[in-house]
């Protein structure tokens, strides 16, 4: 009888489990940003893995520099998805939305991110800034697509909640 309610528990405990982390699966997307905070969410849809993603951005007249590598200086895969996310103080705003402007760099290869955000023209692809107000407490959906011979597009898709 004992051996038997350990396997039963040893059973729930499993699906319990399982159940977790099929939740945690199918939500790891959802990120909702703070009342005080903008989300980008940044979907990959290109034909080879990349370096690094570089973003210049303008927000109410303040200009700013970012990027994303991946730690372990592999290469971010072609289908990534990230999550970018400013805070109102990051952004000097007290509104409820500003005036954003962003335009991302693709550099093809792994090289050391700096603070200057400066790489070699030979391997760094320029998209089309692409603009919007943006309002605090939003998430918003950003398509990169194509590959290094063609360029790359980003667009502010129909998904932004």
């Amino acid at each position: 009888m004992r051996k038997k309610k350990i396997g039963i528990t040893i059973a729930v405990l499993f699906v319990l489990g399982a159940s977790l982390m099929l939740y945690l699966q199918m939500t790891r997307d959802a990120y909702m940003p703070a009342g005080d905070e903008i989300a980008l969410q940044i979907q990959f849809d290109i034909k080879e893995d990349i370096g690094l993603l570089v973003y210049d951005y303008c927000a109410d007249g303040h200009a700013y520099s970012g990027g994303m590598s991946n730690a372990d200086k592999s290469l971010i895969q072609h289908d990534s998805h990230m999550i970018i996310g400013w805070k109102k103080q990051e952004l000097n705003s007290s509104s409820d939305a500003v005036e954003l402007s962003i335009q991302f760099r693709i550099i093809t290869e792994y090289v050391a991110p700096n603070y200057e955000n400066i790489y070699p023209d030979a391997i760094t692809r320029y998209m089309e800034p692409i603009s919007w107000e943006a309002r605090f407490g939003e998430s918003y959906c950003i398509a990169i697509t194509g590959d290094k011979t063609n360029g790359y597009k980003a667009a502010l898709t129909a998904d932004d909640t």
